[in-house]
């Protein structure tokens, strides 16, 4: 994957048509990433929002271990599930 400014992008768009794909850096931090179209777009639009949920729930999980969240009971669970129903 190659790693790209946004100034050389405005210098040079050719710049973001790398076979990997091209990760646009702004003030030295990712902040896009830019990668080749597939035949099916729709597939790999699906997959890409697939892999941002699978990421997410990835963070979830490693919050919940980091809090000592992952050793609460089903009926803890349930528990704090109604509190925040009744608070709504």
């Amino acid at each position: 994957m190659k790693f790209i400014t946004s100034k050389e992008i405005r210098n040079n768009p050719a710049a973001l048509w790398s076979e990997d794909g091209t990760v646009i850096m702004v003030n030295g931090k990712p902040k896009a990433i830019v990668l080749k179209a597939e035949d099916d777009i729709e597939e790999q639009i699906r997959n890409i929002k697939r892999l941002k949920a699978q990421m997410a729930l990835e963070k979830l999980r490693f919050y919940s271990v980091k809090k000592g969240l992952d050793l609460l009971s089903d009926e803890e669970i349930i528990n704090e599930i109604e509190k925040i129903k009744k608070e709504i």
